[in-house]
């Protein structure tokens, strides 16, 4: 399953970009070199469009150097390409540029081999550092290149607080604790009765909660790679975990931040022209005492192991957490913690694995404070499904951990 999976939902109105603070770096020009490549209309058969910005901050990865696995420079970003008439192939193309190269600043740090592998060339005038990648295409250069930079602006959040915050509308206003990106434009909002999925490592697509708020925004000029370090950094700083991260094909992150008695779900999400931010409040979300009462079980999701294991994840701890909090308030009540499977696999198997589950979750809670003759585990593998086990949905549903009250009668 697709990270991004669930922005099929949301709902975004389209508007107009809006202007935006990364405009001040942008050339009005494109087809004006930066001032390290200023040269190369001298040297090279070039079109209107041979230069653009691509993108106001980016990054290169570069081939090993130095005895550094492909290293990463990152910074203001150039896409470069033009023809050397005379040449009939890269090599010839290079031995007619590489002086050019030279006489301008730049120095070669790794040679090209055309239609091999590209070279790497470094520029270090005039207080700039750059990095190129060159590369050919017979007599065509084709360059990308990196002007090593601290991105043009910095986010700082707002950690939750111990309350739930109330947002005015389901499709209006921005998350207290999740800003948007400077100069963004908010382009639609909604609320998705649907599971919010989480991928652990070396894991399959998990619910961790039910239900999710979206908000969607515009702002031309943001690469994958700004988006990603501006949030991954003032997510970190406000106290988040990012629990996992994708820049492949699109780029999206998902962060849950369990401080101060809460358990929230993140998922941020970039591609083409605007960004994307569900919010699942799993906490707020799920009355544990009350839905025990009623129904006399309630399934505890965001319970994480390790793939095909009993090893609980270390995002398990929030809900588990509230489990503690339930039974330290109502010392009379007695649970038995019901370990569940999808259909996956063998009867024994499951049996085996929802038994282990089970007592893995038993053994945290005792861990934290719950008295052993107070909880029982039992594992029913994949006897008791509560969703269809033919599709990817359904299975997560079915592969859960629960806790049952034994002397609860259901409410009529």
């Amino acid at each position: 399953m697709r990270l991004c999976s669930r922005l099929t939902l949301l709902v975004a109105a389209a508007l107009s970009l809006a202007t935006s603070v990364l405009a001040e770096f942008v050339f009005t020009e494109l087809n004006q070199p930066p001032a390290e490549l200023a040269f190369l209309p001298s040297v090279l058969k070039v079109r209107d469009d041979w230069v653009a910005e691509h993108y106001v901050w980016d990054e290169l990865q570069f081939p090993a150097m130095n005895g550094e696995q492909h290293p990463v420079k990152r910074g203001r970003f150039w896409r470069v390409w033009g023809d050397v008439e005379k040449a009939k192939n890269g090599i010839e193309t290079w031995n007619y540029l590489k002086p050019a190269f030279l006489a301008n600043g730049w120095t070669v740090v790794k040679e090209p081999e055309p239609g091999r592998s590209a070279g790497i060339a470094r520029y270090t005038r005039n207080g700039a550092d750059a990095w190129a990648l060159i590369d050919f295409f017979n007599n065509r250069l084709q360059l990308k290149m990196v002007e090593v930079a601290s991105p043009p602006f910095t986010l700082t959040l707002t950690p939750p607080a111990a309350a739930p915050e109330r947002m005015a509308s389901p499709d209006k206003g921005d998350f207290p604790y999740l800003a948007p990106l400077a100069g963004s434009k908010f382009r639609g909002g909604g609320r998705d009765p649907g599971p919010f999925w989480v991928t652990p490592k070396g894991g399959q697509p998990e619910m961790v909660a039910q239900g999710s708020l979206h908000r969607g925004y515009a702002l031309g000029g943001l690469s994958y790679a700004l988006f990603l370090t501006e949030y991954r950094d003032a997510l970190t700083q406000a106290g988040w975990e990012i629990v996992d991260e994708s820049s492949s094909g699109d780029a999206a992150m998902h962060a849950h931040f369990t401080k101060y008695g809460r358990n929230v779900w993140a998922f941020l999400h970039i591609n083409g022209d605007g960004y994307d931010i569900a919010v699942a409040d799993a906490a707020g979300a799920t009355d544990l005492a009350t839905s025990l009462k009623k129904t006399c079980h309630v399934a505890l999701y965001g319970v994480l192991f390790d793939f095909n294991k009993s090893t609980l994840q270390p995002a398990s701890d929030a809900i588990l957490q509230q489990v503690t909090d339930l039974l330290a308030k109502d010392k009379t009540l007695k649970v038995e913690v019901q370990g569940h499977t999808d259909n996956v696999g063998s009867d024994a198997y499951n049996q085996t694995l929802s038994e282990a589950r089970a007592r893995a979750v038993a053994d945290w809670l005792t861990k934290h404070g719950v008295a052993a003759a107070r909880l029982s585990a039992h594992g029913y593998g994949k006897t008791k499904p509560v969703a269809d086990n033919g599709n990817d949905e359904g299975r997560a549903k079915n592969r859960r951990v629960e806790i049952a009250d034994p002397a609860c009668a259901p409410a009529p």
